[in-house]
């Protein structure tokens, strides 16, 4: 029995020894995404490869990374979810053997995600000895804000536009006229058509055909209202801001969306060039950083904006400086529709409970989620 305990020992100190030289000899692991870009909701695919190029099988191999809890797995019982969601897949590897796996997940919310770093761990045949090792893996998923349903925007459209007689409800085209109507006190006076009030002994102002022609210049102010980030809120105005240049820019609307956040973006252009360079951008968006105030936002845009330009300010931030640098934007621009996502009547913080007439004409409250 004596020479048998020593045999059993020596057997598992040299394959214990052997093992631990060899186990990561011919071995490797690679991470994969399905899809290098994907849009919030959508399903895609992880895929786990572990090749074992020598003869030595490995009973026992463990793969451990940290991937974003916004990519949500199936099968969470493989791993732990917190702020991140820590993978461990267990699988056996026998010699000159290719195993594959493939995980479903579903990206769950817009932005960056990369898994840098893999961890690899084994044990020896009797389990008593662990063995471990890192390695680089380096892989990215952009995943870009969902886009709304153009008949949930279509209140919005309305609301800057009135009546639809093109395809496409977008802007007033002044050269193209549709008749006029009587004159009411929040028109201007450019609109005024002068033989017809003179005709008809009351003022009358000219109304258009609508055309796609008017270029729009969409501001996204990433300030949150009250004082912590409303990250819902958040998440709203970036998906207002993708669909508004989804739509015009594929209807052939020159547009112009400009980012207010911890960094400043400002890209101009139409069709689909446009749209991926917008997506990219709001794709990218964090929050890690204190945000500008909407104010100096609006303020410092606000001399760069043509008069022909209708602008789409989208902000769930509206408190009396807002306010003020919003009203003195329409003095410049009275093409204005002042976008503002809420959950409540008066807006977060009430911060919309009392507003001026003149704003108050072009605000729409956006109780969209």
């Amino acid at each position: 029995m004596l020479f048998l305990a020593l045999v059993l020992f020596i057997v598992y100190f040299i394959h214990t020894f052997h093992y631990s030289r060899h186990w990561m000899e011919n071995f490797e692991v690679t991470l994969a995404f399905s899809e290098e870009q994907a849009g919030e909701g959508d399903t895609l695919f992880l895929y786990e490869t572990a090749v074992n190029k020598k003869k030595m099988g490995l009973p026992i191999m463990c793969v451990k990374y940290l991937a974003s809890r916004f990519l949500q797995f199936e099968g969470a019982e493989s791993g732990t979810v917190s702020d991140h969601f820590y993978r461990n897949d267990v699988m056996s590897v026998d010699g000159f053997e290719k195993v594959r796996r493939k995980l479903k997940f579903t990206c769950k919310k817009r932005g960056f995600y990369q898994i840098q770093e893999a961890e690899l761990v084994s044990y020896d045949l009797f389990c008593r000895h662990t063995f471990v090792q890192k390695i680089p893996v380096e892989v990215s998923l952009l995943v870009y804000p969902s886009r709304m349903n153009i008949r949930k925007l279509m209140p919005v459209f309305r609301h800057m536009t009135g009546s639809c007689k093109t395809n496409v409800p977008l802007f007033e085209d002044p050269f193209l006229s549709g008749g006029v109507r009587e004159y009411t006190p929040e028109d201007s006076m450019r609109k005024i058509h002068w033989k017809a009030s003179a005709r008809m002994g009351n003022w009358q102002v000219k109304t258009a055909e609508y055309t796609a022609s008017t270029p729009v210049v969409i501001l996204l102010n990433l300030e949150s209202p009250g004082v912590f980030v409303s990250v819902d809120l958040m998440e709203e105005s970036i998906r207002l801001a993708y669909s508004f240049v989804y739509y015009l820019s594929k209807e052939g609307v020159e547009t112009k969306l400009v980012i207010s956040g911890d960094e400043k973006y400002s890209m101009e252009g139409t069709g689909r060039t446009q749209i991926a360079a917008a997506r990219r951008a709001l794709a990218l968006i964090s929050y890690e950083h204190p945000l500008s105030k909407g104010e100096d936002f609006v303020i410092r845009e606000c001399e760069k904006i043509r008069r022909e330009q209708h602008v789409i300010l989208i902000s769930a931030a509206g408190k009396k400086p807002m306010q003020k640098a919003v009203s003195d934007m329409l003095h410049r621009n009275e093409s204005l529709t002042w976008i503002a996502p809420t959950f409540s009547e008066y807006g977060e913080d009430n911060e919309f409970r009392e507003i001026p007439p003149s704003i108050a004409k072009c605000l729409v409250k956006w109780r969209g989620m």
